[in-house]
């Protein structure tokens, strides 16, 4: 009775009932079909990410002084924290998951020729988005896979031609991952990315509202038509309880890890991405060396470009998947190549990381490494500075004596060299850097 007057209320100053009435009771055509509930997922679950974002916000500080600590308090000290934390890191999966499977279906049903293409484009531009919510995300936490992943992902855009030094410096707010990069990725992820988010998907329903659904293909089909309510709206329910109960299932049963503290000196830490961006992270890998620039710009950039020209291309006006071989085999081969590069990823090893806990000689050494001021002209992983030459793998080709010899006389070992001497260190800190130097393999 309650919600009637309120209702009542708003129609007599709005007139909005019979646009509500007709929304509610549009035709679905072909009928009402769990597979076309995914586009509802996906709202859904971009409410659960804003919500549970929301309140991690009033913990949270995007400062590496307290960003740790705020995660750490809120999965082991706020009330139900946990599972707060948990929904939103499931739920970003379970997004990355829902928008991928919707665009498969968009495609297989010939969703994006005309007259949809703005709401294929749309959709393309919302994927994006989503990824960009997934890897901004990922540096919150300021943990080591946090702070090294970021590393990593960041490098990728230096590899860009001419323009690939100032894009790392506006993605990082400066030369490397700092307390810069952590403001800049928090306010993209919790200001920007939510209102292109909101923007895109309003242009995404306001247009299929206009072109309305696919029609289907076959003449049995055309003629079948359910409402709206109850027949998809029931459907969408079901899908929509579903994944909750699922994102709480996991929130409870695998809570999201939370590593050591980035240790921006631990050159020796191996970061491995999330599982959705393993098929990236294993083109990276074959294309490492010369061919890099293919792995990191060309493949994704060709990727895009060909899902946005799509509905220009294919002008077919066919829409049946089985009377659309090519598109088929292209789609196969697309998501064929998607799985085997995420399961090669999957099972294959980061790289060798020290066997149990760092010695000190180790830890000694990363320490001296900082304080020395070693980074103003070396680097490790990409961060650092370019005068001296890379240490990425130095303890693969040098052995302790070398190195021993090389920080006492450098232009001795290495004939104009502008490194300095350090043989006033005392043995134990000569060794420690030795030892450091040796575990970088």
């Amino acid at each position: 009775m309650i919600l009637s007057r309120i209702g009542s209320w708003f129609d007599d100053r709005l007139h909005i009932g019979g646009t509500v009435k007709g929304l509610m009771h549009k035709p679905i055509k072909g009928g009402a079909k769990y597979i076309f509930s995914l586009g509802f997922l996906n709202l859904f679950l971009f409410v659960n990410q804003a919500v549970t974002g929301l309140l991690l916000m009033l913990y949270y500080a995007p400062t590496p002084d307290h960003a740790y600590d705020a995660v750490k308090y809120i999965q082991n000290e706020v009330s139900f924290g946990y599972m707060v934390r948990g929904l939103h890191y499931w739920g970003a999966t379970f997004m990355v998951v829902s928008v991928m499977l919707h665009a498969v279906r968009v495609y297989v049903f010939g969703a994006y020729k005309k007259p949809r293409e703005i709401m294929w484009l749309s959709g393309v531009f919302l994927l994006l988005v989503v990824f960009g919510f997934a890897f901004t995300g990922y540096l919150l936490p300021w943990d080591q896979k946090a702070y090294w992943a970021t590393v990593v992902g960041t490098n990728v855009a230096g590899t860009a031609p001419v323009a690939g030094s100032y894009m790392v410096r506006i993605l990082r707010g400066g030369a490397d991952v700092s307390a810069l990069t952590l403001t800049r990725f928090f306010s993209v992820h919790t200001m920007l990315l939510p209102w292109t988010l909101a923007a895109i998907a309003g242009l995404h329903l306001t247009v299929l509202q206009l072109v309305d659904h696919t029609p289907p293909w076959g003449t049995a089909k055309a003629l079948k038509a359910d409402p709206f309510y109850p027949n998809q709206v029931f459907r969408d329910a079901t899908i929509m309880l579903f994944a909750f109960a699922a994102m709480a299932f996991l929130a409870t049963a695998a809570p999201p890890a939370l590593e050591a503290l980035a240790d921006p000196t631990d050159h020796t830490y191996n970061p491995r991405p999330e599982w959705y961006f393993y098929f990236l992270f294993q083109i990276l890998h074959y294309t490492e060396g010369p061919f890099e620039i293919v792995g990191t710009m060309v493949f994704p950039t060709v990727f895009v470009a060909a899902l946005l020209a799509l509905p220009f291309i294919d002008r077919n006006p066919i829409l049946a998947p089985g009377k659309r071989p090519v598109a088929m085999v292209g789609l196969g081969a697309v998501v064929a190549g998607f799985m085997l590069l995420t399961i090669i990823a999957a099972v294959t090893p980061v790289g060798e990381k020290p066997a149990g806990p760092e010695s000190p000689g180790v830890v000694h050494g990363r320490q001296l490494y900082a304080k020395l001021g070693c980074a103003t002209c070396h680097s490790i992983k990409a961060v650092g500075g370019k005068v001296g030459p890379p240490l990425d793998h130095v303890g693969n080709r040098r052995g302790r004596d070398w190195l021993t010899g090389h920080f006492k006389d450098p232009q001795k070992y290495s004939p104009g060299s502008v490194m300095p001497k350090f043989d006033y260190l005392p043995a134990g800190d000569m060794d420690a850097l030795s030892d450091y130097m040796q575990s970088l393999k």
